[in-house]
């Protein structure tokens, strides 16, 4: 095999970090071998079909290797309108509200359907018109719901479960993929391989030049936030995240010189001034400590001028640490809080406690830290009661305490339930959802339950949401969003301007409703505690006087 096409499937725009990796692997190991990469997200949706038949037609490529990076089955999160519309049909009590949500609903779930379909067209057009290419795909969409899409791809089509190095390099050189993690369907038999040993990140590093020949669409990214990987694996085991699942638990780390030296690449022949860290967390713990220090230190030294973010746990900062993040360019943040109450974390497996996530911010309020923060909540999950929805907005008033008012910005979220992850084994085994179920089919019964929301505290939870969507009161910070989670768009020929790289999450952001409704939410229970103490007083027989 000697020619390989990178697809990168429409999503929203981001650097496509896991397509330029592979590539970069294959390069230092397979030097001989023709490499293209092509990113179908810029490009309207029109245009994509003959896109990829003019490139496949151009490149004559002996394998077309497809990155399936996001399937978005529910959005769960204030941000998207498709929440506000679900809560809508499902909660209103105003019976217009909930036709016109329908409507929305509908129009949303056609363009869910038409997107999964339309990134299932492409393999198959290579299928049908080019015959001689092999296919492969991967990515965390497709790891995620492989089973399910293995059965609507053509047969044959390789597809890889979580990472591909080693396994693209056996296809290279036409070796069985003994001990990889793949899954194949042959006929109606579906086959799957499972992994033996992970891949080693020792010598990961990117050759910018090198990527820049065969990626003539980078220059749409110059501006843009640019992924860099530290580290491979996440330890925990958070009952509804994937990353386990895609990564395993292993960390695995690279050098902090080739971290760096990924970061000083773009930073003087792209101009980037903007990075992400794409771990599932930066700081995957006390191990992780020397590696994230030294990465700190070496941008520091090389007097690279940079805003980064990532992924962090706040629980880990320490205060030597929040120096060296405030010097570096530590820019916006996001934090998974998730809940307030220690018990809701522990039974999701969260593996910190919030005094150390507040100790965490106070070390970063202490270095000077003046980014935003992004407080993420899960609402209702499993174990949640009205005292420990009080305590989730006990909690946000704590960090906005020790950071700010105006830089604590709490986010209304809903666990949706993903296949591979202990949540949906535990609903499975509970009865709430049903053995051989489909992750990916969407109906009005099963959206009410992969946005998990059960009874009996849905319809309070609704009603303090719904409520502080309507009043859409805006951020009380007219500051612009900076750092690594802002990307520049320039609609219509405008001057460019700095917007959020999740167009979607800012909106429940700079709309500040998740503060409206979690000071809606306490305003409803608190009410709900003092009429049952006013309904207990009364009902409560009057004490007699002693004889």
């Amino acid at each position: 095999m000697k020619s390989i096409l990178y697809v990168f499937l429409p999503c929203k725009q981001v650097y496509p970090i896991g397509i330029t990796y592979l590539a970069d692997f294959v390069h230092r190991r397979r030097p001989d071998v023709r490499q293209q990469i092509l990113d179908l997200s810029l490009y309207p949706q029109a245009q994509r079909p003959a896109v990829l038949r003019d490139a496949v037609s151009a490149f004559s490529p002996d394998l077309v290797a497809f990155s399936w990076r996001d399937i978005q089955i529910f959005s769960p999160h204030e941000g998207d309108a498709s929440l506000e519309h679900a809560f809508n049909f499902y909660f209103a009590s105003n019976p217009l509200k909930r036709v016109a949500a329908s409507f929305q609903g509908l129009k949303q779930l056609y363009r869910y359907y038409s997107d999964i379909r339309a990134n299932l067209s492409y393999p198959w057009l290579i299928y049908k018109e080019f015959p001689k290419a092999k296919i492969m795909i991967g990515g965390g969409a497709f790891t995620a719901f492989a089973d399910q899409l293995i059965e609507k791809l053509p047969e044959g089509v390789l597809g890889i479960l979580g990472e591909g190095e080693d396994a693209l390099i056996k296809v290279i050189d036409g070796q069985p993929l003994d001990g990889e993690r793949y899954i194949l369907r042959e006929g109606k038999r579906i086959r799957k391989g499972e992994q033996r040993s992970t891949v080693l990140l020792d010598s990961q590093t990117v050759d910018l030049p090198y990527l820049t020949s065969i990626f003539p669409q980078y220059r749409a990214y110059l501006d843009e936030s640019i992924g860099v990987q530290s580290k491979r694996g996440c330890p925990y085991d958070c009952a509804f995240c994937l990353y386990p699942y895609i990564e395993g638990k292993r960390v695995r780390y690279r050098p902090a010189a080739m971290v760096v030296q990924d970061i000083a690449q773009h930073y003087h022949q792209w101009g980037a001034r903007r990075f992400w860290f794409t771990d599932a967390q930066f700081i995957t713990g006390k191990e992780a400590y020397p590696q994230c220090t030294e990465i700190l230190e070496r941008i520091l030294a090389e007097k690279l001028e940079i805003q980064w973010s990532g992924y962090i746990r706040t629980s880990l900062i320490t205060p030597e640490l929040a120096k060296l993040m405030v010097r570096s360019g530590v820019g916006d943040l996001e934090v998974a809080i998730t809940s307030g109450s220690q018990e809701v974390l522990n039974n999701l497996h969260m593996g910190f406690k919030l005094e150390r996530l507040y100790d965490g911010c106070r070390y970063l309020a202490e270095a000077g830290f003046k980014g935003k923060v992004i407080l993420n909540y899960s609402l209702n999950s499993p174990k949640e009661t009205e005292e420990t929805l009080l305590q989730s907005v006990e909690a946000y008033k704590k960090v906005a305490s020790i950071l700010g008012e105006d830089r604590v910005f709490p986010l209304m979220f809903f666990l949706g339930i993903q296949p591979n992850t202990d949540l949906e084994h535990r609903l499975l085994e509970e009865g709430y959802l049903s053995a051989g179920y489909n992750p990916l089919m969407l109906t009005p019964t099963s959206i009410r339950k992969l946005l998990y929301n059960p009874a009996p505290l849905n319809k309070i939870i609704a009603k303090a949401c719904l409520a502080a969507w309507e009043k859409k009161h805006g951020s009380r910070d007219p500051r612009p969003w900076t750092g690594s989670l802002s990307q520049t768009q320039a609609p219509d020929g405008a001057a460019s301007q700095k917007t959020y790289a999740d167009g979607s999450l800012i909106r429940g952001v700079e709309g500040n409703s998740g503060r409206e409704a979690l000071l809606t939410l306490e305003e409803i229970l608190r009410s709900r505690k003092a009429s049952g103490s006013s309904s207990a007083t009364q009902t409560r027989p009057a004490a007699t006087s002693a004889p």
